[in-house]
């Protein structure tokens, strides 16, 4: 192979020249070539006559050079080698003369080298270059497809990024193994201001001609760049300009990776979260963006996926009931009921606020009426100590109590329901205490023996403490109170206790 690569006839070298860069495949095999191989195409670079060798022993070089990866520490070539060969395959991209494949051979160089995060810094900041990358992503070839996408995903760092423990790196360096060291201008700042660049250059527009096409590790690659640039929430709306929302869709539900598709899932569950739905998701993409986000839900995926589908699902079950009835179809409610048992800071607030809103529907109401301890599960978190949860329990049962006599009964059986309830009857929190008062009001309206219950303790003296509040912030809770009182004046169970006194 190397000495074909010497030969004086053209077609020889462009044969050997493209098997010593597929042959480079694999890290020991790249460590093996390195010294013979480099030489030859270096030779190859300088002296060759035609471009279209010039560039593939260009990719060579590069692909032998990057093959340790990020990693830092460990540089096969001399410092300052990877930015001399980005330049030429800038060189390469740039030129107007250059057709499109010798452009494709071009971004497959700088492709490998932009894991050196010096090419990544140096290339966003060359527009010229940046300019080239996508406009030949606009009409570009199957390869080229693929090497732009993993080009964006080295220059937004949209890899898969495993921490490693620090006991782990100390056992490690005890016993001299070689740790791998992120590169300076890898750190989160530079990433940001990376993501920027390329954002404010078209690159959202470039990804959305790679999506077009049928390859699977492209499109995998598309989805980790988008989720990277949604992180950055300022983004977002960009993203919906630029027709995101459709690709995506597109992205989690056909012909990717399971990976692609949750990077892609997790990137509209970003979205929904801080966008208006009704303009992010408008019309039929409502509904279809339920399915890859119940998908977000499996116990499979990670902890930050779980908890960006619950938001993303709370948001749209906001908006109506025909949105709950898709979640309903879609089985969402088994799996945003487990993850309120989570014990978790975070998840198990997300599942209880979104079921906040999922008992809107018919369906799901009627569950809390079977041989269950859903309605106990909810009286009992009215007693939780994060405001957040008591908020959003006490909403559920608010709903609840409004349509389902079973449900107040229910919660008349929970152990300490009444201290429970009285306590959210007596939250600092305004809203809080609207939905305590009503709770109570609801469960007065449903029998006269539970309200009876109510009024045996020290229901009466807290209900007329709240209906005598001046602040208009509880208003509402004061008319439920006068309400309550007035239903239990009705039963004659005031004046029974009156007597009493």
């Amino acid at each position: 192979m190397l000495a074909l690569a010497q030969s004086d006839r053209v077609m020889h070298q462009q044969i050997a020249v493209e098997a010593i860069v597929h042959s480079a495949s694999k890290k020991d095999r790249c460590a093996g070539l390195l010294a013979d191989a480099v030489p030859v195409l270096k030779k190859l670079y300088k002296d060759g006559a035609d471009d279209n060798i010039k560039v593939r022993a260009l990719v060579g070089m590069c692909k032998l050079g990057s093959f340790e990866g990020s990693d830092a520490s460990n540089r096969p070539m001399a410092d300052g080698s990877t930015i001399t060969l980005a330049k030429a395959c800038r060189k390469f991209l740039c030129s107007p003369e250059g057709d499109l494949q010798m452009k494709q051979w071009a971004t497959e160089g700088l492709a490998y080298l932009t894991l050196d995060a010096d090419v990544k810094e140096d290339l966003v900041t060359d527009p010229k270059a940046l300019a080239a990358v996508i406009q030949a992503c606009m009409n570009p070839s199957t390869s080229l497809m693929y090497a732009a996408s993993v080009l964006f995903v080295n220059l937004t760092n949209s890899t898969d990024k495993r921490e490693i423990a620090p006991e782990m790196v100390e056992l490690a360096k005890y016993a001299k193994q070689h740790i791998p060291e992120e590169h300076p201008k890898d750190k989160p700042e530079y990433v940001k201001e990376r993501v920027s660049r390329l954002v404010s250059s078209g690159m959202l527009r470039c990804l959305s001609a790679l999506a077009m096409t049928e390859s699977k590790n492209t499109r995998e690659q598309v989805a980790r760049v988008f989720l990277t640039v949604s992180t950055e929430e300022g983004y977002r709306g960009q993203i919906v300009q630029a027709g995101g929302v459709k690709l995506l869709l597109n992205l989690s539900l056909e012909n990717n990776t399971d990976v692609g598709k949750h990077s892609a899932a997790q990137s509209l569950a970003k979205i929904a979260i801080t966008q208006d739905p009704r303009i992010s998701f408008s019309g039929q993409r409502m509904y279809e963006v339920v399915r890859p986000l119940v998908s977000l839900l499996n116990i499979e995926r990670t902890g930050l996926q779980n908890f960006e589908a619950l938001l993303a699902l709370t948001n749209l079950s906001s908006i109506s009931d025909s949105v709950r009835e898709r979640i309903v179809a879609e089985k969402g409610i088994p799996m945003i009921e487990q993850y309120m048992y989570e014990e978790h800071e975070l998840i198990p607030r997300a599942a209880i606020e979104c079921m906040c809103n999922m008992v809107m529907n018919e369906k799901v109401a009627k569950t809390f009426e079977g041989e269950n301890d859903k309605v106990k599960f909810f009286t009992l978190m009215c007693g939780d100590d994060d405001d957040k949860i008591v908020r959003a329990a006490a909403g559920a049962l608010a709903v609840l109590t409004a349509d389902s006599d079973i449900v107040c009964k229910k919660i008349t059986q929970v152990t300490k329901w009444d201290e429970i309830l009285m306590s959210v009857v007596v939250n600092e929190s305004p809203d809080i205490q609207h939905r305590g008062c009503y709770i109570v009001k609801n469960i007065l309206q449903a029998s006269k023996d539970i309200a009876e219950k109510i009024f045996a303790g020290q229901f009466m003296e807290v209900l007329m403490a709240v209906s005598l509040l001046k602040e208009p912030e509880r208003a509402s809770a004061k008319e439920c109170c006068l309400e309550a009182l007035k239903i239990a004046e009705e039963y004659n169970i005031i004046q029974k206790n009156l007597d009493q006194l």
